[in-house]
């Protein structure tokens, strides 16, 4: 075989190899984007909005019941019912739990958690208006200590009350936000898929101009040295998408500490609400004392520890778009990601034709005139 035969061999299988290694920096840089896009996306408007809303469920319902044992405390009850509080709190625990429907993350399992509550809400407040309407009838008294201990239970027993049940299934939203934010797309070991190729590439195009630069004593070959910059520039484009990904994970950790101080206020309401029942319930079932209540209200009213020293603080307003914000915005097609991949490797592709093509032909000339 003649060195002329050899070299036109060599170019033909640089041309395909840098023409193939472009297409494959091409899928594997827009697979990546596409699903970093798309991982963004789905904990943006489904997961952590779930997250959030289970949280938000939980500080409603809480809220709720303060407001009832207050208005019951204060004696409001014949004038107000259980306050208007109490229902506008009880009307957006509801709200919340439909957004949590819709937004479920947690596969069956939540779902069956979520219909579980969505059942036990009616009892809760069937309780509360049945206290109300024996505090009505008696001014109070042991039925109206009943039905008021029964609702406490329904909503704080530590195995299967619905403040448990919520616990059950904010842990399972927040599992499945940890486990979008740390695996498939939003994963940093996902940078292997388009790093490889690239490099791989780059390697071939450093190769082939050293290639040329021996055989044709040429230093650069302008086109492939515009292709090895478009590689490079390309690359750190693509890497743009680490700190996608790593905000995303800040974000969602951001949000994970913000349900939590929540969480711990919302805590402390309810046991603001328990000790306040405590005082209702020792009002409420006269002379005798909680024992004329019966044995379960008189060890409730006994469990329940001292009033904290200080009221819980209403938590603020939640501004739930600054919750997910900046970090959980998927990046844009219109964006330098979304117009540069395509462009970039294509440039690539037809620079390393058009850097190639004349030696090719240089030497099919050679070889024609051989024969």
């Amino acid at each position: 075989m003649t060195a002329t035969s050899t070299t036109r061999k060599t170019l033909w299988w640089l041309r395909l190899g840098l023409v193939a290694g472009s297409a494959l920096v091409l899928m594997s840089a827009l697979a990546t984007f596409i699903g970093v896009r798309a991982s963004i996306a789905e904990v943006r408007e489904r997961t952590a909005p779930a997250v959030l809303e289970v949280s938000l469920a939980k500080e409603a319902l809480v809220a709720a019941h303060d407001a009832a044992v207050t208005a019951f405390d204060r004696r409001q009850v014949r004038l107000t019912g259980p306050s208007e509080q109490y229902e506008d709190e009880i009307a957006l625990a509801s709200q919340q739990l439909a957004q949590v429907a819709e937004h479920n993350a947690a596969g069956e399992e939540g779902s069956q958690t979520l219909r579980l509550i969505e059942g036990l809400l009616p009892a809760y407040n069937g309780f509360i208006g049945q206290a109300d309407a024996h505090f009505r009838q008696d001014n109070g008294g042991p039925l109206a200590a009943s039905n008021l201990q029964s609702a406490s239970d329904l909503l704080t027993a530590k195995e299967n009350g619905i403040l448990a049940r919520l616990d059950t299934l904010a842990a399972a939203q927040r599992a499945a936000l940890e486990k979008q934010l740390g695996t498939d797309w939003l994963d940093p070991a996902i940078t292997l898929l388009w790093a490889l190729p690239l490099l791989l590439t780059l390697a071939l195009l450093v190769w082939a101009q050293r290639f040329l630069a021996r055989r044709f004593r040429r230093t650069v070959n302008s086109a492939l040295f515009a292709a090895t910059a478009a590689l490079v520039l390309l690359g750190i484009g693509t890497a743009l998408l680490l700190g996608i990904q790593s905000g995303a994970r800040d974000s969602g950790a951001a949000l994970g500490h913000t349900v939590d101080a929540r969480s711990a206020a919302t805590t402390a309401t309810a046991g603001h609400a328990q000790w306040t029942l405590a005082q209702v319930l020792v009002a409420s079932c006269g002379p005798g004392g909680v024992a004329a209540c019966g044995y379960t209200v008189a060890a409730a009213a006994a469990a329940t520890p001292a009033p904290p020293a200080v009221p819980p603080a209403a938590p603020a307003d939640v501004d739930e778009s600054a919750l997910l914000g900046p970090g959980l915005t998927e990046p844009g097609w219109n964006g330098l990601l979304g117009y540069g991949i395509p462009v970039l490797a294509a440039g690539i592709g037809m620079l390393v034709v058009g850097g190639l093509q004349p030696r090719l032909d240089e030497y099919r000339f050679r070889g024609a005139r051989s024969r």
